[in-house]
């Protein structure tokens, strides 16, 4: 029996959708990673967390908002030093209300996971980074924010994004990642896709090059979160890839993050998440069907992300017929044939792309897309495949990069 598909998490769940103003034991147990099924704890509502719960509870009271933006320390709360140890530093309100400039819409980025993103200046600090500000009153968006910031607390790899501080209140919670000039990869690829106003009106044709390099990126920061913190991502596409300066990759969202779970014999186990969160298109079959996530849920939206990032062609499309709306049974004809990936490859491209590697990245993708996720590789082994693509020889085409704006 199907089980139902909310798909809250849909193309809006990115930095710059235009919308109103060896591995270890993991740090944290898995119930302070998303778990849709407990209520809000009050007295803990990060769960087993102590940093965070002791955070709640010492940085009670927020700074009164009407408090003029050049306010002096004394106004401020006091920082507790666990907090300036842990997860990056500890803003007060005013600072965030300061930094977004009353949160106006020329801060405005986007919409995350659990609530709008804004660019927030950080000038005592020299620092530019991206508040995310959780929506008041609701148990979901808590949920997400505490998984978010429990993965983001530990994560530390160059294509993750970094977390910069926090600000508590029993009024608002806010995430300070590290800010992305470039935006969403989404921005890049998809000609209809706007970023907010607070980001350059501006986009790249990505070469060849670039989005190699951005495929090998996004398999890294896979396999470091499958590897090292043993965590599941749950919402693997382009729209939760944001771009540094140089096209660095970074994957963002954390807000449906998962533990995995190991069994009996110490294999991993897939679990049962309700009610079920996504993208369409980009959501594995054994979760869309039956509920059930694991690190090889991950890998299959890896394998629609290498698709819709060498195609152009979103994860799901409407506009299709009705049997190909989903990318995985569009690209069903090129599988058989490879003289038909030439037909396939994004337009932006042009001739500027080594065959050989888009043969070898798009058979990687298709192991990854197997309905059957045992037989889906793991991201140790997805991450060579997608080096050795890379490594193919471009041939003597003249190289070109472009930038135009909308």
């Amino acid at each position: 029996m199907k089980r139902f598909f909310c798909c809250l998490k849909g193309e809006g769940s990115r930095q710059g959708e235009q919308a109103p103003p060896g591995q270890r034991e993991p740090p944290h147990s898995p119930e302070n990673v998303n778990n849709e099924n407990d209520d809000v704890d009050e007295a803990h509502p990060f769960g087993s967390n102590e940093f965070l719960n002791y955070a709640r509870r010492n940085n009670i009271e927020p700074p009164d908002d009407r408090l003029p933006r050049n306010s002096t320390q004394k106004n401020r709360q006091a920082l507790s030093p666990l907090l300036l140890l842990k997860c990056g530093i500890t803003f007060p309100w005013t600072d965030i209300v300061a930094g977004t400039q009353d949160f106006s819409r020329e801060n405005y980025l986007g919409q995350g996971n659990f609530g709008n993103v804004y660019r927030c200046d950080f000038p005592e600090f020299d620092k530019v980074g991206a508040a995310k500000v959780q929506k008041l009153g609701n148990a979901s968006a808590h949920k997400e924010f505490v998984a978010e910031i429990t993965v983001l607390e530990d994560a530390n790899h160059p294509n993750v994004i970094q977390l910069l501080g926090k600000c508590f209140g029993k009024d608002h919670s806010v995430i300070v990642y590290e800010f992305m000039p470039k935006g969403s990869l989404d921005h890049h690829i998809y000609a209809n896709t706007k970023p907010g106003p607070g980001l350059p009106q501006e986009y790249a044709v990505l070469d060849w090059e670039t989005r190699m390099s951005i495929a090998v990126g996004v398999a890294e920061a896979l396999n470091y979160l499958h590897g090292t913190l043993r965590v599941i991502h749950r919402d693997v596409k382009v729209a939760n890839v944001l771009l540094d300066e140089n096209f660095v990759p970074k994957l963002t969202d954390f807000g449906l993050a998962s533990q995995m779970v190991t069994g009996r014999y110490g294999g991993e186990r897939q679990i049962e998440i309700s009610p079920i969160k996504g993208t369409p298109g980009c959501v594995a079959p054994e979760t869309e069907e039956s509920g059930l996530v694991s690190s090889k849920s991950d890998v299959y939206s890896y394998g629609i992300f290498l698709l819709t990032l060498f195609t152009g062609r979103k994860a799901c499309d409407f506009r299709r017929p009705s049997d190909t709306w989903k990318i995985a049974d569009w690209m069903k004809p090129v599988w058989s044939r490879q003289e038909n990936i030439p037909l396939v490859v994004d337009v932006a491209l042009g001739p500027r792309y080594s065959r050989d590697g888009l043969v070898r990245l798009f058979e990687t993708a298709r192991r990854c897309i197997n309905v059957q996720a045992r037989d889906r590789p793991p991201m140790s082994q997805v991450l060579p495949l997608v080096r050795y693509a890379a490594a193919q020889p471009l041939g003597k085409v003249s190289k070109m990069k472009r930038s135009r704006s909308r």
